[in-house]
C-alpha cells in the first residue's frame, strides 16, 4: 500500500513538473519566442511564413501584397531574386510610384505574379517592356475567380482606372474556389469554414508562440521519408499529392474527385458564376475584358490538346471575350517536337508546376502579337 501510495505521489510530481515546463515554456515563447529563433534558426524568420515580409491579409479580397515592398534577397527555385512592388502593392520594378490609370490590368495566381522571378523577367514584366502600355498587375499566389472578382471591385471602387483586363484562368481555380474560398454578397472573400478554423489556429500559434509553431513544423517533417534518388536524376518530375488532385479535373473522367467539395460538373457551374458576375462588373465600367489559359505539366502528360479546361473557356468567352488566348496549342506544339520531358524542362521549373524564365518569354512573346 505504501509503495503504491509513493508512485501515485511520483506520478503527480512529475504531471505537475511537465504542466509547470509547459506553461513556462509557452510563457517565454510568448515574451521572446522570435528572439530565441533569431538565435537558434534565423533563417526562418526571413521567409514569408514568420516574417510577413512581402505579403499582407486582406479585409476584403483575402491577400495580397504589401506596397513599397523592395526585397534584395527573395527566396527563389534558383536562389535568390529581387522582389519588389509599387505604391499600389502591385508587383512591379524597384522604387517606383504611379497613378491610378492603367491601360491593361493583369489578374490570376503565382503564375501571373511571376514566382522567384524579378517583375522584369516575368511575362508582365517583359509584355510592359516591349510595348507602350501602362501596366498594372494585380496577380498573387492562391488566387482564384472570387478574388479576382473581390479584387477588382475593390479598386474600381477606390477610383483605378483600366481599359482592359487580363484573366489569366489557371487549372487550380476550379479547386480552389470550391474548396478555400467563400464570397458574401458584398464581394468580402474569406475562407471556408473547415479550413478557415485551421488556418486561425495557425495564424494565432505563428504570431504568439512562434518558437513553438516551429518546432511542432520541423517534429511533424521528421518522419517524412527523404525524397527518392530519381529527384536528382531529372528523367521523371515528381509533384505533391495536393498539385495531382487540383490538376486531375481536366482529364480525368471521374465527376467525383476526392479533396474537392462536390461534382466537378457542379464546381465548373460554379466557376462560371464567378467569371459571369466578373465580366458584368467589367462591362458596367466599360472594360474590356480577355482571358487567358495555359497548361500545368501534367495537362501536357496526361491531357490533350483540346482538353475540358480549353472547352469550358473558349465556350464562356464566345459574345464575352475580346481575347480568348490559348496557350495549350503552342505547348503542346512543342511537346509534339520535342517530347514531354524536354519540353518541361525547357519552360517549366523541375519538380514544379510554374514556368520558369523561357516559359515566361515564351508567354510574353505571344502575348505582344497578340495585344499589341
Amino acid at each position: 500500500m505504501k509503495f503504491f501510495k509513493k508512485f501515485l505521489s511520483i506520478i503527480k510530481s512529475l504531471f505537475l513538473i511537465v504542466i509547470f515546463t509547459f506553461v513556462i515554456s509557452l510563457s517565454i515563447d510568448f515574451l521572446f519566442g522570435k528572439k530565441l529563433l533569431q538565435v537558434t534558426d534565423k533563417y526562418w524568420l526571413s521567409t514569408e511564413f514568420y516574417g510577413r515580409i512581402k505579403r499582407i491579409d486582406h479585409p476584403t479580397y483575402h491577400h495580397g501584397l504589401k506596397e513599397n515592398v523592395v526585397m534584395k534577397t527573395a527566396k527563389g527555385f534558383n536562389g535568390n531574386f529581387t522582389f519588389c512592388t509599387d505604391n499600389h502593392g502591385f508587383k512591379y520594378k524597384c522604387g517606383i510610384e504611379r497613378g491610378k490609370k492603367f491601360d491593361i490590368g493583369f489578374i490570376g495566381d503565382s503564375f501571373t505574379e511571376g514566382v522567384s522571378l524579378p517583375y522584369e523577367k516575368t511575362f508582365v514584366g517583359i509584355f510592359e517592356n516591349d510595348t507602350d502600355k501602362t501596366i498594372a498587375n494585380l496577380g498573387v499566389i492562391s488566387y482564384s475567380p472570387k478574388i479576382y472578382l473581390s479584387k477588382l471591385n475593390y479598386y474600381l471602387n477606390q477610383g483605378y482606372k483600366f481599359n482592359h483586363i487580363i484573366v489569366f484562368i489557371d487549372i487550380s481555380d476550379l479547386y480552389d474556389d470550391s474548396v478555400y474560398y467563400r464570397i458574401n454578397e458584398q464581394l468580402v472573400v474569406s475562407e471556408n469554414y473547415e479550413r478557415g478554423k485551421r488556418l486561425k489556429i495557425r495564424k494565432f500559434l505563428r504570431k504568439h508562440f512562434p518558437f513553438t509553431n516551429f518546432y511542432m513544423y520541423v517534429i511533424k517533417n521528421l518522419n517524412k521519408s527523404p525524397e527518392p534518388k530519381v529527384l536528382q536524376n531529372f528523367d521523371n518530375p515528381v509533384f505533391n499529392d495536393k498539385v495531382q488532385i487540383k490538376a486531375k479535373w481536366t482529364y480525368s473522367k471521374e465527376n467525383k474527385i476526392d479533396g474537392y467539395w462536390g461534382t466537378i460538373e457542379s464546381n465548373q457551374k460554379e466557376l462560371l458564376k464567378n467569371m459571369t458576375k466578373l465580366y458584368e462588373l467589367l462591362q458596367k465600367n466599360n472594360i474590356n475584358m480577355s482571358l487567358a489559359i495555359y497548361p500545368w505539366p501534367q495537362q501536357l502528360e496526361k491531357d490533350t490538346v483540346n482538353s475540358k479546361h480549353v472547352r469550358m473557356w473558349k465556350k464562356f468567352c464566345i459574345k464575352r471575350c475580346d481575347n480568348f488566348i490559348n496557350f495549350f496549342p503552342i505547348l503542346f506544339g512543342e511537346k509534339d517536337k520535342e517530347g514531354f520531358l524536354n519540353t518541361y524542362k525547357k519552360y517549366y521549373y523541375w519538380n514544379d508546376i510554374h514556368f520558369n524564365e523561357n516559359g515566361n518569354k515564351l508567354i510574353a512573346k505571344e502575348l505582344v502579337k497578340i495585344l499589341n
